[in-house]
C-alpha cells in the first residue's frame, strides 16, 4: 500500500486563502493534502529536485518503493497542489517574504542533519555521516549525482541501530557485498532496529551490543575502532554507563556515523523572532503555531525525530490547526 497524502476524493470548493508549506516531506505533503481538500490554494516550496523529503531522498528503494511515492505527489498536483522545488526557503525565498504573500506559513523542514560523534580519530579518511553518505547514494540511485558515494567495502561499523543505520548495513551488504556490523550503546532488543535483528543476521549483519565508540585509529584512514562496553539498559531513556577497563578494538575499513538527526529549521526564522525548544526544534502551541502569528510548524522540525507515521500524523493535525485559526480570523 503506497502512502497517501490526499484524504479526500475531491476538493472542497475554494475558500479564497492561500498556505505555502516548505518542505515537501511526509509532514509538509500531509499537511498540503488535508490543506486542499478543504478548498486552500497550497503552494508546497522544497529545495530538493522532486517532492518526497527523506521518503525519496534518505530510504532506499527496498524500504519504500518510490513509485507509490510519486503517484501520491501526482494526487496532490491533480487535486490543485503547485510544487516549486530546487528553492531554499531561507536562502532563495526569506520566510518573511512568505508570510507577506501567503495568508499562512507552515514549516516542515524536518531533520536533516546527523549529529556528529566528538572522539578522536572521527575526521580519519573513511568515516562517513550517515545521513550524508545515505541522501548521497540516494541522488545517485534516482540519476541526480553523476558519481555515487564512497563505497562502503570490508569490514564496515555503522555506530547506532536506529532505522538509517538498519538501511546503510544492508545497502552495505547487498551493494558492496561488505562485512557490515552495527555497533549499539545498549541491548540490541531495545533498539528501534529490533524488529530487523533476525533479517539482517541472516543477510550477513553482525552485531556489536552493549558498547560505545572511545576512539577512531588509524595512519590518514580508518583502521580500527576502540569501543567500551556499557552497562545494559532497560529502556533508551536511561543513561549509559561505560564499564572501566572493558576497552578493545575490532579492525575496520570504514566507520558510518547513525547516532541521530538534529532539526534544521530555516534560518532566517530567527530574525524573525521565532523561539525553539533546547533541542533546536521550532517551539509551537497546541495548533502548530510558532510564536510568530500565522507561522506554523509541523513534524521532525518542530516535534524531534520520529518516524513517517509521526511526522504524518503532525502534518495533519497542524493542517487542522492551521484552518481553526484563518476560519475564525
Amino acid at each position: 500500500m503506497p502512502i497517501k497524502f490526499l484524504p479526500c476524493k475531491e476538493p472542497a470548493p475554494p475558500l479564497g486563502k492561500t498556505v505555502a508549506v516548505v518542505g515537501a516531506g511526509p509532514a509538509g505533503l500531509a499537511a498540503a493534502g488535508t490543506l486542499v481538500c478543504k478548498g486552500y490554494e497550497v503552494h508546497v516550496y522544497d529545495n530538493q529536485p522532486e517532492p518526497g523529503g527523506m521518503l525519496i531522498f534518505a530510504i532506499p528503494d527496498f524500504r519504500i518503493p518510490k513509485d507509490g511515492v510519486r503517484h501520491s505527489v501526482r494526487e496532490l498536483e491533480e487535486a490543485g497542489v503547485t510544487f516549486h522545488q530546487n528553492i531554499t526557503v531561507g536562502k532563495d525565498v526569506h520566510v518573511k517574504e512568505l508570510l507577506e504573500k501567503y495568508d499562512a506559513v507552515i514549516i516542515a523542514t524536518g531533520t536533516w542533519e546527523g549529529r556528529r560523534l566528538h572522539i578522536p580519530g572521527v575526521d580519519l579518511k573513511g568515516v562517513y555521516n550517515a545521513l550524508d553518505w545515505i541522501f548521497h547514494y540516494m541522488k545517485y540511485k534516482l540519476g541526480y549525482e553523476k558519481d555515487g558515494p564512497p563505497p562502503l567495502n570490508g569490514r564496515v561499523a555503522i555506530i547506532g541501530a536506529g532505522l538509517t543505520a538498519v538501511d546503510i548495513a544492508e545497502l552495505a551488504k547487498l551493494d558492496f557485498d561488505s562485512s557490515p556490523v552495527i555497533v549499539y550503546r545498549r541491548p540490541i532488543n531495545i533498539s528501534p532496529a529490533r524488529f530487523m535483528v533476525k533479517h539482517l543476521k541472516k543477510i550477513g549483519v553482525d552485531f556489536i551490543e552493549c558498547a560505545q565508540p572511545v576512539a577512531v585509529l588509524g595512519e590518514g584512514k580508518v583502521e580500527k575502532l576502540r569501543l567500551i562496553r556499557t552497562k545494559p539498559t532497560k529502556s533508551r531513556k536511561e543513561h549509559v554507563e561505560t564499564i572501566p577497563g572493558t576497552e578493545f578494538e575490532i579492525p575496520v575499513d570504514a566507520v558510518v556515523l547513525a547516532i541521530g538527526l538534529k532539526a534544521t529549521p530555516p534560518q532566517s526564522l530567527q530574525s524573525l523572532g521565532v523561539e525553539f525548544n533546547p533541542n533546536g526544534t521550532v517551539k509551537v502551541d497546541e495548533n502548530g503555531m510558532t510564536t510568530v502569528p500565522r507561522l506554523f510548524a509541523a513534524g521532525d522540525v518542530a516535534q524531534g525525530p520520529s518516524n513517517i507515521g509521526l511526522a504524518i500524523k503532525s502534518g495533519k493535525k497542524t493542517a487542522e490547526g492551521v484552518h481553526r485559526y484563518l476560519s475564525s480570523a
